[in-house]
């Protein structure tokens, strides 16, 4: 049976990744990580003791850290053939479109797959862990708005990740420049002793405080956004960086 040009591009990136040692255990460790940190998080948050607290973001938590693994995952994808091998793998794939599009839709199938058990297990381990706790019934909308964003919140990460690292060219400096755009607004809003609407502006811009504002249900949320709006702004920036990414592979990878 005749595969097309894509088919391939697409087979030998899923190759490239599942047999390389140092990048398999990124895979697992999405899942892993995202239903360890929830559990932690929630048996040490009381939110009995404030009424500020959202019981379901808690439950999705583990998110925060989970994100890094959906980095290393894009990146794995990306990088892993800088400075070697893309140019052995544009020799046999000529057609640049196809090797964009195949690692674009290896990543978005692969940290969606991971996704699902990820945010399935997290919001199980949490709302357990939470037990004594006031919960949304888990049938509610605003539940599986909730546990549906956070799955779209990696997957929109990992693309994000993706275009950097068409960008970045380099895997140590790919997984830096992520995180920092990811961690960096956060942690200086932990820091940094802001008005309130300069911390709104932040909140508003950051990808991860933005992206995050999809799990709000009861509480205040990460940003001043509704929880699409929030979607909208990391789905912003991981079409930006995956249009530059596409130009950057175009005018340099010769």
């Amino acid at each position: 049976m005749r595969t097309t040009p894509l088919a391939r591009a697409l087979h030998g990136e899923w190759t490239k990744l599942r047999t390389v040692p140092g990048q398999v255990w990124t895979l697992p460790a999405l899942p892993l990580t995202m239903i360890l940190c929830t559990f932690l998080v929630a048996v040490t948050a009381h939110p009995e003791e404030s009424g500020t607290l959202d019981p379901t973001a808690l439950a999705l938590s583990g998110v925060s850290f989970a994100q890094t693994a959906a980095v290393l995952v894009a990146v794995a994808v990306v990088s892993s053939e800088y400075p070697r091998t893309m140019r052995t793998t544009l020799l046999a794939n000529p057609r640049r479109r196809h090797v964009f599009t195949a690692k674009a839709l290896l990543v978005a199938v692969t940290v969606g797959v991971l996704a699902l058990p990820a945010v399935t297990g997290s919001l199980a381990t949490g709302r357990q862990a939470l037990a004594a706790v006031p919960q949304l019934p888990l049938s509610s909308y605003e539940v599986w708005r909730a546990t549906l964003g956070t799955a779209a919140y990696l997957l929109l990460t990992a693309l994000l990740a993706t275009g950097i690292a068409l960008i970045v060219r380099h895997a140590a400096a790919a997984v830096g420049t992520a995180l920092a755009l990811l961690y960096g607004p956060y942690l200086a809003i932990l820091v940094i002793k802001m008005p309130d609407h300069v911390l709104h502006t932040v909140q508003k811009a950051s990808p991860m405080t933005a992206g995050l504002a999809v799990q709000t249900a009861t509480g205040p949320g990460t940003a001043p956004l509704s929880p699409a709006e929030g979607l909208a702004v990391l789905a912003g920036y991981a079409g930006t960086a995956l249009v530059v990414g596409w130009g950057v592979l175009r005018a340099r990878d010769a």
